[in-house]
């Protein structure tokens, strides 16, 4: 990837910092994009300590003019783009009728509508270079994820338009390349700075992957684009499981709906779809491991088993959703 001019969003936290570090240790030229000026600025700090030329841009994505700017100049700082990695993304948590309209809203404006935004503004800029596209989407593109509605119709949604513009790229021989990366459940503070319906954060996450084996498959499909690619053994699994025994993955599901819902700490603040990064991390404490990692996985599965053990009858019965009289304040 030495030399490669690459522009990557949601670059301050999770998944985005660990690919910037990542691609900074392989020599690549860089312009970071979050909302969070600060946190991003600590990202391009640690690119440029790695030995990597690194912009931050600071914009919001949902904004369709700021996502046009950010790409103009990324191209002009960096002389054209090679590889755009769409990576931004926020959440609401909670039930359909428990989330705010304006909520549900925001989460497909910055999800989805901020990638089309960033596409859009991308594409003949890739077409000129037969760049690349790469896409970190979720495995919630494949199967649904309760108390997560909007975030999972927004990983469908870019799923579907993805593929449908790799079709047209390919029938007008334009050598853009395509890739969308597939992760599972993932240490990032996406789930702790997440919006919340319900005035809690989601319980703690009972097994998820370190988010470096994400940025190895992103740094993997800059050389063998692969048009999609789920990651982690977990995550295929319980997707062959929804995909072909839709009862039985459905009923998991159920599971992990109320495993989400029950223990999860107060929350403050209007949360991630309305605020950007103040401080860039990869992690949020939730028990990560690598990819094949047979030990970890078995230890986390054995943590969890005691946490379902507590719970007791309260993973048996629906988790009673919030009225709208206990909703949080409207957001202004």
């Amino acid at each position: 990837m030495d030399g490669k001019r690459i522009l990557l969003t949601g670059a301050s936290s999770g998944v985005g910092l660990a690919t910037t570090e990542r691609l900074a240790r392989g020599g690549a030229s860089l312009v970071l994009v979050a909302r969070g000026e600060v946190a991003l600025e600590e990202a391009a700090e640690r690119a440029r300590a790695l030995g990597a030329v690194a912009h931050a841009l600071p914009a919001d994505l949902a904004d369709r003019e700021a996502a046009t700017a950010v790409v103009e100049q990324a191209i002009e700082l960096l002389g054209g783009l090679d590889v755009v990695i769409s990576n931004a993304g926020a959440v609401v948590f909670g039930h359909f009728l428990e989330v705010e309209p304006e909520d549900f809203d925001r989460t497909m404006e910055v999800t989805f509508g901020g990638a089309v935004n960033l596409i859009r503004a991308a594409l003949p800029e890739l077409r000129r270079t037969c760049g690349s596209l790469i896409a970190v989407s979720s495995m919630m593109a494949r199967l649904p994820l309760p108390a997560f509605s909007s975030y999972t119709a927004s990983k469908h949604a870019l799923r579907g338009f993805l593929n449908t513009l790799a079709v047209e790229e390919r029938e007008q021989r334009t050598g853009v390349r395509f890739s969308m990366i597939e992760p599972g459940p993932l240490d990032t503070p996406i789930y702790g700075r997440a919006t919340s319906a319900t005035g809690r954060s989601p319980a703690r996450l009972f097994d998820a992957y370190h988010p470096d084996e994400i940025a190895k498959a992103v740094e993997r499909a800059l050389d063998r684009p692969r048009r999609e690619h789920v990651v982690g053994g977990e995550s295929k699994l319980m997707t062959l499981l929804y995909e072909n025994v839709r009862p039985v993955g459905e009923l998991a599901l159920v599971f992990v709906d109320r495993w989400y819902r029950l223990g999860g700490e107060p929350t403050s603040g209007p949360g991630s779809l309305w605020e950007g990064n103040d401080r860039a991390r990869i992690g949020d404490g939730h028990p990560a491991r690598r990819s094949g990692d047979v030990v970890a996985f078995a230890r986390n599965m054995l943590h969890a088993g005691r946490r379902a053990v507590a719970l007791g009858p309260a993973l048996l019965r629906p988790v009673p959703e919030e009225s709208p009289a206990e909703r949080p304040a409207k957001r202004t």
